[in-house]
């Protein structure tokens, strides 16, 4: 028969059902008006002998001239052997329409005997301790499903153990009917939060979007240890006397920034802040210095990413989600919201699921609000290496077929976003994954489509709304948020408010302040700023949201990173000295600067007294080379004479402190110099008068008169006197 239209739709399906419900008694499967069993199972035995383990459910869809198998390992808990061990197939023939059911049905382990089963695998005998994959088939045709394909959905089959006719265990699971001419569908995305290297096996992976840290998009260079001296037989090396160490990004990191840049191009990314900081706590804090470091990581990342980055991007847990909470996000500079839809819808247990999106606006402002559906995500998030992956890939395919096969006329994108702190296992996310790419009633889609019916607001509220536009959430306010949790019967609801934690310590963060701003310092002086990446990543690191239920963790945290960078400020001193002396107007005095970094540095002395008797001459900046030392002379006009007490730093150009200061006692006599000089010429004068006088007084009694004539140079010669030349005739 021909599809009936949407508007007649509902009335057939009502009567269908309930010819079916008719039908299904003479079948062995009485069941309800509401699709479950009117007979109450039988209660396992405490202390069941055998654990279950679904191997395999095939196929993802079921057509009308298909096979369903079953594979279930059972292993043999009791000490004694199990005997004529079988496993029965049993199904309900009604079309699941309430996601409550789903959970009900799935969370009931007890045996299951209502009605006669349909299949029945070969028996076995099971050791102690031994397991056995039992297997079951049966054909399309003997679960007397509807072939009218606007009954495809969801039905719920059991696997029931047996011994000797002694139910002993089930596994209760789904199967998706799915006549040819169906073609209800809904489109999906998944939301991988990537926050660390373990997500980025799943990450690379072509059909999932990304929640990102960007900071995993960087690898910092990390401290190694310096190489120890040899102790073999031959010569000892030396270590290293200034400590050098060697700096390294790890292999890990830089592996997956690699493998995350390349992926990156073609998806949707909503970008986390930078390091998940914590941007409320930093605002409420004023901690200006860290949002701004913040800020200057997240755009090194967009600007080397050949990629756009949605965000910041924040996310509250549907349990604590209230107007005030999602106000206080906005202003702390929140592009985008991830909240669960539940905590948005006014009947998240309603039979119509909208898509997941909104756009959230208040006094704070208004942005876009991914919606995840909490029961896909809930469900996703399970995919770790303990758990039953092929069950929670059954129920994941029934929820979606559920959803798909909802009345309504308008298109639906539906949005999984699993737990950050989930560990997920890759092969089980990957069979997920696989098999929501083999299911016809799925269309895989990107994020980014929400964000642009945000945009242009191509949507609609109504679930008779149109073929073209999105049933979405569509403008919600702050009255329409309220907390949500899953509820006992499987479906989530709303609740009175819970606690949710307090913000970051403000003086904590204002510790981490005053350290970014000593490293940001260390970093204008530093010709290779290596060693500063691994302190700079995790101050970071220190204003993670999660340190919000770890204060102690914080505070440890906290320390050891001030403690890392004050040991690099400590490798740049100055050399104290016992003291000077001044004796004049103007000298030099002699300050020698250390640099026991890896990297040559450029820095300024200050150089400051307690008293004004003296007047410093402010030193032009000087390189000093890694692993050195320089001598600055720091130029001292003496004013008056008295003692002073030198106080020395290393900053840099700009006059911010880098080491600690170093005090030098300083004696000013600049008149010394002045009375010295006197001195010396009062007593050259005195000597000179002295030997004048002194001259006159001996001279006068003892000098020989001068020769008026020629000297006689014969007698000049024999006896060395100087006589007058009687033969000249000047003397005549």
């Amino acid at each position: 028969m021909p599809s009936p239209t949407p508007s007649v739709r509902p009335v057939l399906a009502a009567l269908l059902t309930a010819l079916l419900l008719v039908l299904a008694v003479p079948t062995g499967l009485p069941v309800s008006l509401v699709g479950t069993a009117q007979a109450a199972p039988p209660r396992q035995e405490p202390g069941a002998p055998v654990h279950l383990d679904l191997v395999e459910l095939s196929p993802t869809s079921l057509a009308p001239d298909g096979v369903l198998e079953a594979q279930v390992e059972v292993t043999n808990t009791s000490s004694k052997p199990l005997t004529d061990v079988d496993l029965e197939l049993r199904t309900r023939t009604p079309r699941v329409t309430d996601r409550a059911l789903l959970a009900q049905w799935q969370e009931d382990t007890q045996p299951d005997a209502v009605g006669a089963p349909v299949s029945t695998s070969a028996a076995h005998t099971i050791q102690p301790g031994e397991s056995t994959v039992l297997t079951v088939r049966t054909s399309a045709k003997k679960l007397g499903y509807s072939p009218e394909p606007y009954f495809w959905g969801t039905r719920r089959v059991s696997l029931t153990v047996v011994s000797e006719d002694r139910p002993l265990a089930a596994l209760r699971s789904f199967v998706v009917w799915r006549p040819a001419d169906a073609e209800e569908e809904i489109t999906q995305s998944v939301l991988l939060p990537v926050t660390s290297a373990d997500d980025v096996p799943l990450a690379i992976r072509p059909e999932v979007d990304w929640w990102l840290d960007p900071a995993l998009l960087e690898a910092p260079a990390r401290a190694m240890d310096p190489t120890p001296p040899s102790d073999g037989g031959g010569a000892q090396e030396t270590a290293d006397p200034l400590g050098t160490v060697t700096y390294a990004p790890d292999p890990a990191a830089v592996t997956a920034a690699e493998e995350l840049t390349a992926a990156a191009p073609g998806r949707t990314i909503l970008a986390r802040p930078y390091a998940q900081a914590d941007l409320v706590s930093l605002q409420q804090a004023g901690t200006g210095p860290l949002t701004a470091a913040v800020q200057q990581a997240d755009a090194r990342v967009r600007d080397q990413l050949e990629a756009d980055l949605t965000g910041p991007t924040t996310g509250l847990p549907a349990a604590s989600a209230t107007a005030d909470l999602i106000d206080a996000q906005i202003r702390a500079g929140a592009k985008a919201l991830v909240l669960p839809s539940a905590a948005l819808r006014a009947d998240p247990a309603s039979n119509t699921t909208p898509s997941s999106i909104g756009q959230y606006t208040s006094e704070a402002g208004s942005v876009p609000v991914i919606a995840p559906d909490p029961e896909l995500s809930t469900e996703f998030t399970l995919l770790t290496a303990e758990a039953d992956t092929e069950q929670i890939r059954q129920r994941l395919l029934a929820e979606t077929a559920t959803i798909a096969s909802e009345y309504t006329d308008s298109p639906r994108h539906l949005v999984i976003a699993p737990s950050a702190e989930a560990g997920l296992d890759t092969q089980a996310a990957e069979q997920v994954l696989e098999a929501m790419q083999e299911a016809p009633w799925i269309r895989a889609g990107r994020t980014d489509a929400l964000l642009e019916a945000a945009q242009q607001e191509t949507w609609t509220t109504s679930p008779l709304g149109d073929e073209e536009n999105l049933l979405a959430l569509g403008n919600v306010g702050p009255i329409d948020v309220s907390a949500a949790s899953p509820a006992p019967e499987g479906r989530w609801q709303h609740i009175d408010q819970r606690s949710h934690p307090s913000p970051l310590d403000p003086q904590r963060l204002q510790t981490l302040s005053r350290t970014e701003e000593e490293l940001v310092a260390l970093g204008e002086v530093m010709e290779d700023q290596t060693a500063l990446e691994e302190p700079r990543r995790k101050i970071l690191e220190g204003l993670a949201r999660r340190w919000r239920t770890d204060p102690q963790g914080h505070a440890q945290h906290i320390e050891d990173v001030t403690e890392q960078v004050a040991a690099l400020r400590g490798e740049i001193a100055v050399v104290p000295a016992s003291g000077y002396n001044v004796i004049s107007d103007t000298a030099g005095v002699p300050i020698t600067i250390t640099n026991r970094l890896d990297t040559p540095i450029t820095v300024r002395p200050l150089v400051t007294s307690d008293k004004p008797l003296v007047r410093i001459a402010p030193p032009d900046p000087v390189v000093v080379p890694a692993g050195g030392q320089v001598d600055v002379m720091v130029e001292v006009d003496a004013i008056a004479n008295g003692s002073v007490t030198l106080t020395t730093v290393v900053a840099t150009a700009d006059g911010r402190p880098l080491s600690e200061p170093v005090s030098t006692p300083l004696t000013v006599n600049p008149s010394w110099e002045n009375w010295t000089t006197l001195l010396l010429v009062i007593a050259m004068g005195v000597l000179v008068v002295v030997g004048v006088l002194r001259a006159r007084r001996v001279g006068s009694t003892t000098r020989a008169p001068g020769v008026a004539g020629p000297e006689d140079p014969e007698e000049l010669a024999r006896s060395g006197r100087s006589t007058p030349d009687t033969h000249s005739k000047e003397t005549r």
